[in-house]
């Protein structure tokens, strides 16, 4: 959120779960919907009348600033195990764009141009209210996880943000996790810097997502401190059929080790990936094996019951609804 490509900030979120529309779809959505508005009005636009995107290419800032009034982005919840429990300890907010004549439209195609434009601002500034408001109903031992994209560490104010969306939906700052992406270059790199400490001091943790697919892996290590690595699920693939691909992910939970991070693994498909990550000794485990993305709805539901069972005596076992999670 695997069947997606590897995307590092198109993750706000990542497109697990949803589905990507073809050339053919999109000319056929846009013949309908110029059936639809009728002669005076085509899916190409006409002067003084507003243009209905054709083709997911021709969506631009106001679509964007159209979906966030019009509600419709949503928030799906992948949730992320213990490795060596398989109890839910966190669940990162991933986020979803139902366009209406368009369709499910893929983070990747929406979240580089959110950044481009400048509305990755007001997106995730509703990205974290939503997650953190959501949260707050769950059971106190779980987290929730939240991306970040670089451009969003070029604003002063992000701390200050982040420290009234706690305040607003009485999240302790303890159970939030920002998962840093590094699909785009960091800009000022001092007041990136700067909003990171601030926002750490609070306890809220800082994640380094998709470590190794992106621009500067290594250089954001020496300049950053963070709590967390996540290993992108594109090293998890064929771990158990390349001595390279072990190789490389013992390395990335050495590297964090050394730096005194969690590691969590994500991606993770098969019974035999999870079986290794835990030799390697990976904290947490995220993918399609544990629970595909659920709506907040059904991840409260499930930790509720894990909750239930945490009361019981049974905190050991797997909470059964996991393996039924709503895609």
């Amino acid at each position: 959120m695997r069947s997606e490509p590897p995307v590092s900030s198109q993750r706000l979120h990542r497109a697990e779960a949803g589905q990507h529309i073809g050339p053919v779809h999109r000319s056929a959505v846009a013949g309908s919907t110029a059936q639809r508005l009728g002669p005076e009005r085509s899916a190409n636009g006409s002067a003084g009348v507003p243009q209905v995107p054709a083709r997911i290419e021709d969506l631009g800032a106001a679509d964007l600033r159209s979906a966030l009034a019009g509600g419709e982005f949503s928030l799906a919840y992948q949730p992320i195990v213990s490795a060596a429990t398989g109890a839910i300890t966190s669940c990162e907010g991933l986020l979803r764009w139902q366009h209406p004549s368009l369709g499910p439209v893929s983070p990747a195609d929406f979240i580089p141009l959110a950044e481009r434009t400048g509305a990755i601002g007001p997106i995730g500034a509703w990205v974290l209210e939503t997650a953190c408001r959501q949260a707050a109903a769950w059971p106190e031992f779980c987290r929730v996880s939240v991306n970040v994209s670089p451009v969003q560490l070029q604003d002063p104010d992000f701390a200050d943000r982040v420290v009234a969306t706690l305040l607003a939906t009485g999240l302790a700052a303890c159970r939030l996790e920002l998962e840093l992406t590094e699909g785009v270059p960091m800009g000022d790199v001092a007041v990136a810097l700067e909003g990171v400490a601030a926002i750490r001091a609070l306890g809220v943790s800082i994640a380094l997502d998709d470590f190794g697919t992106g621009f500067s892996s290594l250089g954001y290590l020496q300049r950053f401190t963070f709590d967390r690595l996540k290993i992108d699920r594109t090293f998890i693939t064929g771990l158990g059929e390349a001595r390279e691909s072990w190789f490389l992910v013992r390395t990335m939970h050495d590297i964090a080790h050394h730096f005194g991070m969690a590691v969590t693994a994500e991606g993770i498909e098969t019974e035999d990936e999870a079986r290794m990550l835990r030799e390697i000794g990976a904290t947490e485990l995220q993918g399609f094996l544990f629970s595909r993305p659920v709506t907040g709805e059904a991840a409260t539901a499930l930790l509720r019951e894990q909750a239930h069972r945490l009361r019981s005596g049974k905190a050991g076992r797997r909470t059964k609804s996991l393996d039924h999670a709503v895609p």
